[in-house]
């Protein structure tokens, strides 16, 4: 039986991709393997909307920056469907008044944040597919109201959200170092050379 798809949340991605990674998230991604990694359409906007803000004001990252995206989108990743069933699971979610902070913007907020723990927790639900986080807080939240998958901290080895039938997962070696490929396949450290610290 293959092994679960799993859901890569956008600070999993931002963290490996930093000049100085946490010790042991690369290899263990790496362990993971690509192939079972999914990056959804709500991840991707968030990195691309860093080229944006930082266009003007940084050209020089902004460019690094896309470039790093681009290598993560020619990398064999899971690139899982935004089609019906997201849309109407991501509509029931927002139509509920007690996670609004969630879906609709703070005029009054110092910092100019998406929101899309929601449509990434669609995605999850829709393609049974566990998420990957480094900051699993608002996704127990959700999954008070909207059963997960699974959410799991890889830095700390735990799971937030226990998924209904096993899962295996490498551990986090913290003293491994970071491989620079992995047979053909682009690493996660290769993806992140040139990559922008954010």
């Amino acid at each position: 039986m293959p092994e679960r798809v799993l859901l890569i949340d956008t600070d999993i991605v931002s963290l490996a991709g930093r000049q100085r990674p946490p010790p042991g998230l690369c290899p263990w991604l790496l362990d993971v393997g690509t192939g079972r990694l999914a990056i959804c359409f709500p991840v991707i906007t968030e990195l691309m909307r860093g080229v944006y803000l930082l266009r003007d004001r940084a050209p020089d990252r902004a460019a690094a920056l896309r470039r790093w995206i681009a290598n993560i989108m020619a990398t064999d990743f899971v690139f899982p469907a935004m089609g019906p069933e997201v849309a109407e699971v991501y509509a029931q979610m927002t139509s509920l008044p007690c996670l609004r902070d969630m879906w609709t913007a703070n005029g009054t907020g110092k910092k100019n944040r998406l929101g899309h723990d929601l449509m990434i927790s669609a995605v999850s639900i829709v393609h049974d597919a566990p998420i990957i986080t480094a900051n699993p807080k608002d996704y127990v939240r959700i999954n008070t109201w909207f059963s997960l998958p699974g959410v799991y901290q890889p830095l700390e080895e735990r799971w937030y959200v226990e998924p209904d039938r096993p899962v295996w997962l490498p551990a986090l070696n913290a003293r491994e170092k970071t491989p620079t490929s992995i047979g053909r396949r682009r690493s996660i450290r290769e993806c992140s050379e040139q990559a922008i610290t954010m």
